[in-house]
């Protein structure tokens, strides 16, 4: 394996879910180069890349579907901060807007995507709403392998 080719993959298994303009940055390699190595690592099958729509994340093939979809929203600041505050605590919404320090609807709306992909789960009861972790466990391996702060 080539010089560049050894410095993507340790790049890639030391930081999960990183996008192209991110592993631009940490590797200090021009577009065109990084998009040549990056192909070869996933034609290899050293690397897995996950396409969607707004962003093109890479991943080691080791971590499984679930955890790619955990560590995609460990990535997100917002996200992160309010799996952040769920795992200590279960919380309503106010709470989380409070602590978070975004507005409501971007609060809101990460919340939605949350709950979408079942992250989080949300409780009504005595007339109030109270979100939770999913998977807390999981989660916690996660923030801790990858040093997610």
């Amino acid at each position: 394996m080539s010089d560049r080719s050894s410095l993507l993959t340790n790049i890639i298994y030391k930081n999960p879910g990183l996008h192209f303009s991110e592993m631009i940055r940490i590797s200090g390699m021009k577009n065109g180069v990084l998009t040549h190595y990056l192909n070869k690592l996933e034609s290899l099958g050293i690397i897995n890349i996950k396409r969607e729509r707004d962003k093109t994340r890479f991943f080691s093939p080791e971590i499984s579907l679930e955890e790619t979809k955990i560590i995609k929203f460990l990535r997100k600041e917002t996200s992160r901060k309010i799996l952040f505050l769920l795992i200590d605590s279960n919380m309503e919404f106010n709470e989380i807007v409070d602590k978070v320090k975004k507005s409501s609807p971007t609060i809101s709306q990460n919340l939605t995507k949350l709950l979408k992909n079942d992250l989080i789960i949300l409780k009504i009861g005595s007339s109030k709403k109270k979100y939770f972790i999913k998977n807390n466990p999981l989660i916690q391996k996660l923030i801790k392998k990858y040093q997610f702060q």
